[in-house]
């Protein structure tokens, strides 16, 4: 299945990307996090099936992907990070230190994956008799 948003949806939202091919496979792998949320949680993708989804799911591929490509590759592993010398002093953190991709409860939220699901089991039946 295609990318569930195009290079040119994420150059509309957050600039021209450094490098465009990279940019197009992590767009993909979003899209395949965000369908596999759906398919937990929902069923079988079918375009229309939920429209809050379908609205979204642009615009929270292009986040995801915004996250890892926003993350610092010098100190890919800094969830903290303190210098000092006499009087100055410095502190990083980074919160996807690693530039891992994640969906965020707020991320679900707008995709339309959140709140209460119903679901139902059925009996096993052995000779015909329900157990």
């Amino acid at each position: 299945m295609a990318a569930l948003a195009s290079v040119d949806d994420y150059k509309a939202r957050y600039g021209e990307p450094a490098d465009e091919a990279r940019t197009g496979v992590l767009l993909q792998d979003a899209s395949d996090l965000m369908l596999a949320a759906f398919e937990d949680r929902i069923g079988e993708y079918t375009e229309g099936a939920c429209p809050a989804f379908d609205r979204a799911a642009p615009a929270v591929c292009c986040l995801l992907v915004n996250r890892v490509l926003s993350a610092p590759s010098a100190m890919a592993g800094a969830t903290q990070y303190s210098q000092g010398a006499g009087i100055y002093t410095a502190s990083v953190t980074y919160g996807s230190a690693l530039g891992e991709m994640y969906l965020g409860k707020s991320d679900l939220r707008r995709l339309g994956l959140t709140g209460q699901a119903l679901g139902a089991l059925t009996p096993l039946e052995r000779g015909g008799v329900a157990e």
